[in-house]
């Protein structure tokens, strides 16, 4: 399990998020799923997950491409002009849902209109919240 300070900056939280996106771009399916889950998955949900669902992607940004893999974000160069990278917070309530990170991907070489949406989790652990992955949004 991941956690992130309670009073984690915007911007703090957008480059923690980017050293993961880095693990992905390395195909480590696995370490990321183990720390951080795949939520829409349920308890069903495995790394492979991850990959099968970058490759059900189909993007005008990729005219007759059909596998994809994260690629780094330091070297994304086209593609989406302006991938989204957004934290929202929310008011706690019963879910214990405080916020939720929508990170749009690098994939093979460009920036795509698909993302990495995150959930931030209260608890009841001194090291903070909860950061899960929600799903891979093709």
């Amino acid at each position: 399990m991941i956690y992130v300070k309670r009073d984690i900056t915007n911007d703090d939280l957008l480059q923690f998020i980017r050293g993961w996106i880095e693990v992905l771009a390395q195909k480590r399916y696995e370490d990321f799923f183990n720390a951080l889950g795949y939520s829409m998955g349920g308890a069903a949900a495995t790394a492979d997950w991850i990959q099968s669902d970058l490759n059900r992607y189909r993007s005008d940004l990729y005219p007759g491409v059909t596998d994809f893999e994260v690629t780094h974000w330091k070297t994304a160069r086209g593609g989406n002009p302006n991938p989204l990278h957004e934290v929202v917070w929310y008011k706690p309530n019963d879910s214990r849902l405080v916020g939720a990170v929508t990170f749009q991907l690098p994939l093979n070489g460009m920036w795509s209109d698909s993302s990495a949406d995150f959930v931030l989790l209260e608890t009841d652990a001194p090291e903070g919240l909860l950061l899960k992955l929600e799903e891979i949004a093709v």
